[in-house]
């Protein structure tokens, strides 16, 4: 993961059996997280962008969410990876979070955040 420019986490957090709504799991996240790497795949950017799975980025109204992190591994390497991430969040706001996504904008914030280097206002939170 040192390599990559980009982390891309999308949520895909289930719904609990006595609340179908809400989730991300449930407004079409696995699609999403198959059209980014489909995206990501047909333009070569596997080098510098990983999409993975992640549970819940607590903005279940905006759903499917995504978030997009550009780490900078270097940074507090000495320190527990959970505590790491959260000094991170906290301090270093190298992050852009996506909601209401439906499969048809993943070509347009691909093409936007990731070959153009600008965040896509439409789709953001």
């Amino acid at each position: 993961m040192n390599s990559h420019r980009y982390c891309v986490f999308v949520c895909n957090k289930q719904p609990a059996g006595d609340n179908p709504g809400g989730c991300c799991g449930s407004k079409g996240a696995n699609e999403i997280y198959r059209s980014f790497q489909a995206q990501i795949a047909a333009r070569n950017l596997t080098d510098r962008i990983e999409v993975r799975q992640s549970g819940c980025l607590s903005h279940c109204q905006a759903g499917a969410v995504v978030l997009v992190y550009q780490p900078n591994w270097g940074d507090f390497a000495w320190l527990p990876t959970k505590l790491r991430l959260k000094i991170r969040r906290r301090f270093f706001p190298q992050r852009h979070l996506y909601g209401r996504l439906q499969c048809a904008d993943i070509p347009d914030l691909v093409d936007s955040h990731f070959v153009k280097g600008k965040p896509l206002k439409r789709c953001q939170i």
